[in-house]
């Protein structure tokens, strides 16, 4: 299990640098230098935290009280920050979305604080309506990290629970996504959760194939890279039914998303599908759907190696959604001829941030082993 746990802690240290390195670039010269150190100290926190899981006789007590002032902490950096000076729009599109479609507006024209328009597709937008009526739909961050600390926890137990949650707080990502009030990685952690829940009270596809692709297709509803964890769970036992279960789960998966597009398409279908920046074009820009597809078929293949062995799905997954991000990012470069421009507004680091959640996993349940 070294490299796999080598390899989760480099990547995770090395998505972190980027932001590190990208930020404190704006305010010193001597940015290099701060990441570098961030580097060394979080190196250093793992390196000696299995030797203080041992030592620590109340770790839940720990965990809880690690968890309350992230959060708390969280909340306040959100509400200290003006929402409209952030040179970000995640939390305006979905902010704006809702606006027009309670005011009978058609949701996906709806322009964001900074011009822009809405990405996530219906299910998550839907999601976001108890926060809009609080004022803020980038509260839901909060939700998703105490969800996720707590489904971490009561799988996997406390000192895993207590080592996920350092590592949240280790992390500038998970930080600067909170700061800017960002639903991405809000999202891929209600993902990881359900899939959690689904591995921990075995819920098979061969005997809840209709539930698991009405799910999916819910899922799918949120942002479309939400098939890699799924892919990557189910992939061996979707190859393992017969063609006849094949073709209904995947009509099941696809019937649902549609009939949470459909509203949307009777509304305005030709905004939907034929405006330059719908939510399709706008998910695909670190990734065509046609190589999301690609990493899909991947992770199915490569649960034909692990079978029913699922140890090692969080280091795959977070590798599947950081290899998606980079060869996006390569392939941009190499159009743009823009190798240099990495930290420019042509690229979007935040995405990398997609695979954190699965790396934290995996990290946290290596330290408690080592």
């Amino acid at each position: 299990m070294r490299t796999p746990r080598f390899i989760s802690i480099a990547l995770f240290i090395l998505i972190n640098v980027l932001f590190v390195d990208k930020y404190t670039a704006r305010i010193t010269e001597w940015h290099a230098v701060v990441s570098i150190a961030y580097a060394l100290f979080t190196l250093g926190v793992l390196f000696v935290l299995p030797q203080l899981l041992k030592r620590i006789h109340h770790p839940q007590r720990w965990l809880w009280v690690l968890a309350c002032g992230l959060i708390l902490t969280g909340i306040g950096i959100q509400y200290a920050i003006d929402p409209m000076g952030l040179q970000v729009d995640r939390w305006s599109a979905i902010h704006h979305f809702l606006d027009g479609m309670l005011e009978g507006t058609y949701p996906y024209g709806q322009q964001t604080h900074l011009g822009g328009y809405g990405s996530p597709f219906p299910v998550w937008q839907v999601l976001h309506i108890p926060f809009y009526a609080l004022g803020n739909v980038g509260l839901s961050i909060f939700i998703i990290l105490g969800l996720y600390i707590f489904s971490v926890w009561r799988i996997y137990g406390d000192h895993v629970g207590l080592v996920a949650t350092v590592l949240l707080l280790l992390s500038p990502a998970i930080w600067y996504e909170i700061a800017v009030r960002s639903d991405l990685i809000t999202n891929i952690m209600f993902v990881a959760i359900l899939v959690e829940w689904l591995m921990y009270y075995r819920i098979e596809l061969r005997e809840h194939a209709v539930a698991l692709a009405i799910l999916a297709g819910l899922l799918l509803s949120t942002r479309l890279v939400a098939v890699i964890p799924l892919a990557v769970v189910y992939g061996y036992a979707f190859l393992k039914l017969d063609w006849k279960k094949q073709c209904l789960f995947i009509g099941v998966v696809a019937t649902v998303f549609a009939l949470t597009m459909l509203p949307f398409l009777f509304w305005e279908g030709s905004t939907l599908l034929f405006f330059e920046y719908n939510p399709f074009v706008l998910q695909t820009r670190q990734g065509s759907i046609l190589a999301l597809g690609l990493f899909a078929a991947i992770a199915i293949g490569i649960t034909i190696f692990q079978k029913e062995n699922l140890q090692l799905r969080h280091v795959v997954t977070g590798g599947l959604l950081s290899c998606l991000v980079v060869i996006a990012f390569i392939e941009k470069m190499w159009i743009e001829d823009a190798w240099n421009a990495l930290y420019s507004s042509m690229f979007d680091i935040t995405y990398l941030s997609l695979a954190l959640p699965f790396y934290i996993i995996a990290i946290s349940r290596f330290e408690v082993k080592c």
